[in-house]
């Protein structure tokens, strides 16, 4: 007995529906995506001087998680690498030495700890020295 490859498609089909609707079915999610989480994050001076300080502050991650910051300058990246408090918090140094006035700088934020991620971003603004 031969059975069409558009039959098979659609028994397939209609056995989802139905156990989707039974409520017998729970879909997954893949484990990549149930394990990314949002964190929180400010400047402590989005509009620096040149050749001043600003820093990432990041919370809302897990403790002691590894925390990457990378700021994305008009040339250049600039990527640092802390470890969050035991209360999931970091702050993290950037000096905005020469970076072009009035050009925003976007910063990406990634923390890790164990399979759980957290992701998050900002920016800061330079202005003339």
């Amino acid at each position: 007995m031969t059975i069409s490859v558009s039959f098979r498609r659609s028994l397939a089909a209609g056995l989802a529906v139905l156990a989707l609707a039974s409520g017998s079915v729970v879909a997954d999610a893949s484990p990549a995506e149930a394990a990314t989480k949002k964190c929180k994050v400010t400047m402590s001076n989005s509009k620096p001087r040149q050749y001043s300080n600003t820093y990432v502050k990041v919370s809302g991650v897990g403790s002691k998680a590894k925390v990457t910051t990378v700021a994305h300058y008009k040339t250049s990246k600039n990527r640092k690498r802390v470890t969050a408090t035991s209360k999931g918090r970091a702050n993290v140094k950037y000096n905005v030495s020469r970076a072009t006035p009035n050009r925003k700088v976007p910063v990406t934020v990634t923390a890790v700890k164990g399979k759980t991620k957290w992701t998050c971003k900002t920016s800061f603004t330079p202005r003339k020295k």
